[in-house]
């Protein structure tokens, strides 16, 4: 894949005050992980991995959202540490998204936004440089299969989707491409390794390659001007998808498109703005059916594409 480009909206946002996340944190297939679970007594129909936008497995908004998947679906969600100790300081986001004073002039408003950025430019470049697929991909997959093996590394398999957003995205969406490396085996034949996924903003795709690839149920939330995956982009995403589902006769895949939604709202989404916090909420409601409709579709492992 080719070298990251910066983005700025991939780097800024809001910080969540309205949530306390309730997870722990372990050590899990040899990384460290945020672990959500449903309520007491409550049995999970299947686990979850959030692959998280740039701010790694740290950030609260991404810690709130497992918790919410958790309980809703309810699934046992995973946050892994994918970027290794490299994910960008929430600083980062609370600079980038801050604004200059109403008496600031034309230039000093400049030059207070050029003086952010430099601020932040070198975390900015280390999750680039140490973030890049030859370094992550190394670290997500074994995670996977551990996880899709279940506890005790049964025979059986767990029912596992995937959650990616923004940078996340990406992989989410090559996570269901039907190729060797997306393969498990278990009771003597190979299965997918993940189930379904969801994606929204997802940030450097290629297109049509990486959609056309898409075998495994893919579900996608974006906004309808988005930085990344603007409008001509998301007609081709709709039109790949829905070409596929004519194939298969049936809606094997989704695409929901909010208007108004920024990049990255469904994470890092203004949840004192009215609109962004409905956004949000909707793209929640719209990964928790997607999760519930394919846990409780079919047995683990059974492609559906």
């Amino acid at each position: 894949m080719a070298a990251m480009p910066i983005c700025r909206d991939c780097f800024s946002g809001t910080l969540r005050g309205d949530a306390a996340p309730t997870g722990r944190e372990e050590a899990l297939h040899g990384l460290p992980t945020y672990v959500a679970v449903p309520g007491p007594g409550v049995e999970p129909l299947g686990a979850v991995v959030i692959i998280p936008d740039a701010f790694g497995w740290k950030l609260r908004n991404t810690r709130a959202l497992a918790d919410a998947y958790a309980r809703r679906i309810p699934a046992t969600v995973y946050v892994p540490d994918f970027m290794d100790g490299h994910a960008p300081p929430e600083s980062t986001m609370v600079l980038l998204e801050s604004k200059p004073a109403a008496a600031d002039s034309w230039i000093v408003r400049r030059l207070k936004r050029a003086w952010s950025i430099l601020r932040v430019a070198p975390s900015m470049v280390s999750f680039v440089y140490n973030c890049r697929a030859s370094l992550v991909k190394p670290r997500m997959l074994p995670f996977l299969s551990g996880v899709r093996a279940g506890a005790g590394g049964a025979p059986g398999l767990q029912k596992l989707g995937v959650a990616g957003f923004c940078w996340g995205g990406l992989y989410a969406t090559m996570l269901t491409h039907d190729v060797a490396k997306n393969r498990v085996t278990a009771g003597g034949r190979e299965h997918p390794l993940v189930d379904c996924a969801f994606t929204a903003h997802p940030s450097l795709l290629s297109l049509p390659a990486h959609i056309a690839g898409v075998a495994q149920p893919l579900s996608v939330a974006n906004g309808d001007d988005d930085e990344w995956m603007g409008r001509a982009k998301m007609q081709q995403v709709v039109a790949l998808l829905e070409a596929k589902n004519a194939q298969a006769a049936r809606d094997v895949h989704e695409v929901v498109i909010y208007p108004g939604a920024k990049h990255g709202f469904a994470v890092r989404g203004d949840r004192d703005d009215p609109q962004q916090r409905e956004r949000g909420d909707q793209s929640e409601d719209q990964a928790v059916s997607w999760f519930q409709r394919h846990f409780e579709a079919a047995e683990p492992g059974v492609g559906s594409a």
